[in-house]
């Protein structure tokens, strides 16, 4: 039995809530909402909107202004106890006369951390857990970074029923619905880099945009990185305009011509010089380790047949799966399968996946999967099931 009240737990419901409209929009700072209440009614509430404004904490006592004395605070993580660009919200919290804090999880930053503690110390009744799976949940990509150094990693793939992701001849346009695209889209307008190989960039010239509700300029533009071993991608795709916004980062080897890499730079992009490994192909953990050294907290990697390989199999380094499954059979033995390279000799050497969920998006097959090594939840009671995102509010069904 919950040691919460019902009233409680839909006052965090509605700080998650409002917490989840900082989706791509609060990074490098977690997404966090506030719902302050008085005799059980919500008298306040905010969510931080963005890196230098207000903390949700800061912005829901401001909102109530002198009502909050004697109130209570629901916050989805720990109130932070130093000097940014904002000062502490534990400071703020004491001289609002705030009575008592219910936060779901502790703050990993050690930069940040000690609100608790703080609020403990002034008096202020503190609560900790309420909601924590979903809280932690929420915030996943800022957590894995916080406490590893190294972006949260989601692969996309789309294939027919017979697992084909273009036809013999290479078209592939498209093999997955439209409400599976706008999922995608969804998905890359909260992440901070978009990742694919060259194959992908050649043969489909993406522009690695996000385009969520069909909007193109709602937010900043994740990082588009391409894995280019030799620079040999015509500098006409559209991964090179600058219109587009957002940096292009092309990872190549050490062999690639040094003229090519002057020329890329020159056109405003950066060139990132990245180790081979025995495949002959360049090391994705050492990729996914640079851009977690960049300030990149969460990637999402869409991948063709040789990226999957490598991301799945050879080099694993995903946290999170999404596969599409489109009502179609293509056929053909040439025909490019979901997963290409030179897969894996014996049954007993596979790794086992974790379904999280199966669903709809559309009228495709929708399948989530956590890899084994993957960045796991300190909690066992239930799986974490999204990209950070609540499901629900992303229309998924499960399959009956």
């Amino acid at each position: 039995m919950s040691r919460y009240t019902p009233k409680q737990i839909g006052f965090m419901k509605e700080a998650l809530r409002l917490a989840r409209q900082g989706w791509g929009i609060v990074s490098p700072n977690p997404m966090v909402g506030a719902v302050l209440t008085k005799r059980g009614q919500i008298i306040a509430k905010a969510w931080h909107t963005g890196p230098g404004r207000p903390h949700a904490e800061a912005a829901v006592l401001n909102e109530a202004g002198r009502a909050a004395k004697g109130s209570e605070l629901f916050v989805n993580l720990e109130p932070c106890n130093h000097y940014g660009r904002t000062g502490p919200c534990s400071e703020a919290i004491v001289e609002a006369g705030v009575s008592k804090v219910y936060y779901s999880v502790l703050d990993p930053n050690p930069v940040a951390a000690g609100g608790a503690a703080a609020l403990e110390s002034a008096g202020v009744e503190v609560d900790e857990g309420l909601l924590a799976e979903r809280a932690w949940e929420l915030n996943q990509f800022f957590f894995k970074w916080v406490t590893t150094g190294l972006p949260f990693v989601i692969l996309k793939t789309a294939a027919s029923l017979d697992g084909k992701i273009a036809t013999v001849t290479g078209d592939s346009r498209w093999i997955s619905s439209k409400s599976a695209r706008n999922f995608v889209h969804d998905i890359r307008a909260g992440v901070d880099a978009i990742l694919v190989g060259r194959n992908t960039a050649f043969k489909d010239d993406p522009e690695l945009s996000a385009r969520p509700w069909g909007c193109r300029k709602m937010h900043n533009q994740p990082w588009r990185v391409v894995l280019d071993p030799y620079l040999r991608l015509d500098r006409t795709l559209k991964i090179f305009n600058p219109e587009l916004g957002g940096p292009t980062v092309i990872c190549c080897s050490e062999q690639a011509d040094k003229s090519s890499k002057e020329a890329v730079r020159r056109l405003g992009h950066t060139v990132w010089e990245i180790p081979k490994v025995n495949s002959g192909l360049l090391s994705l953990p050492s990729v996914i380790a640079k851009l977690g050294a960049n300030g990149i907290q969460s990637t999402l990697i869409e991948c063709g047949a040789t990226l999957a390989s490598s991301a799945l199999i050879e080099d694993p380094v995903g946290d999170l799966v999404h596969i599409f499954l489109a009502p179609k059979f293509i056929g053909g033995q040439e025909a490019p399968t979901m997963i290409g390279g030179p897969g894996l000799p014996k049954l007993d050497e596979i790794k086992n996946l974790e379904i999280i969920k199966i669903g709809r998006k559309g009228p495709d097959i929708h399948v989530m999967v956590r890899p084994s090594g993957a960045f796991r939840p300190p909690f066992s009671s239930r799986p974490i099931e999204s990209t950070g995102k609540d499901l629900v509010d992303s229309g998924e069904r499960d399959i009956k």
